[in-house]
């Protein structure tokens, strides 16, 4: 992981310009947008260009944040279910990995509950095992997300400390905009993804058609 700051993406985001025009970041000036100038636009709109891409991107090119819990999480087992909540002012917003204590595999993708593959987790027959394992994100969770774990293979091991169940857990967090901010975190892998995107809405703010060739860019992600 690293940090992107405000100063580098306005740097890149000129430099993007002006290979597809000579000077074409001059062109922006503040007296064509209301006095706004192309430096404010990129600040305002990186966090946002960093969510976009790193909701699109294959799992495999994301970092993410390992998450400690603490007292101010959940963390119950029952009948091998092992569910657990997030303190509300997380900022979880796409699952990199999770792997329970007492399985090898690692799960990168989260299953909505009410989806058919979500429902089958019910039936304690055909649900998800230590060599199969699923995660379901609870409908309705978001401000401090829900999940359920399917499935322990002995729940009692873990009865006196549910959280040592869990191996590792580690998500993609929501970046918002702040004017204090001096950096926000990113997928090493994804930053010229994150310049291409913010380059596109920055041009797009000023009704330029080119914008589609670097929403195109945006969208075309480095191969493993």
């Amino acid at each position: 992981m690293m940090t992107l700051t405000p100063s580098d993406a306005v740097a890149l985001v000129r430099k993007n310009l002006d290979e597809v025009e000579p000077n074409g970041s001059v062109m922006y000036g503040d007296e064509n947008e209301d006095n706004r100038s192309i430096d404010d636009i990129v600040k305002k709109n990186l966090p946002e260009a960093i969510n976009a891409v790193q909701k699109a991107a294959p799992v495999s090119l994301l970092e993410g944040k390992e998450h400690l819990f603490s007292g101010s999480d959940t963390v119950t087992i029952d009948g091998g279910v092992l569910s657990f909540t997030l303190a509300s002012p997380s900022k979880y917003m796409r699952l990199v990995a999770f792997q329970a204590a007492d399985s090898d595999i690692v799960v990168t993708d989260t299953i909505p509950e009410a989806s058919p593959e979500g429902r089958k987790q019910l039936n304690q027959y055909i649900r998800g095992r230590a060599d199969r394992p699923r995660l379901v994100l609870l409908q309705g969770r978001h401000t401090g997300p829900a999940f359920k774990y399917y499935s322990l293979t002995d729940g009692s091991a873990y009865e006196d400390d549910p959280a040592s169940a869990i191996a590792q857990f580690s998500y993609v967090e929501e970046q918002l905009y702040s004017a204090s901010a001096t950096g926000y975190d990113i997928s090493r892998r994804l930053r010229q993804n994150i310049i291409d995107r913010l380059t596109a809405m920055v041009m797009e703010t000023y009704s330029d058609q080119r914008s589609q060739l670097f929403y195109q860019k945006a969208n075309n992600f480095p191969i493993i």
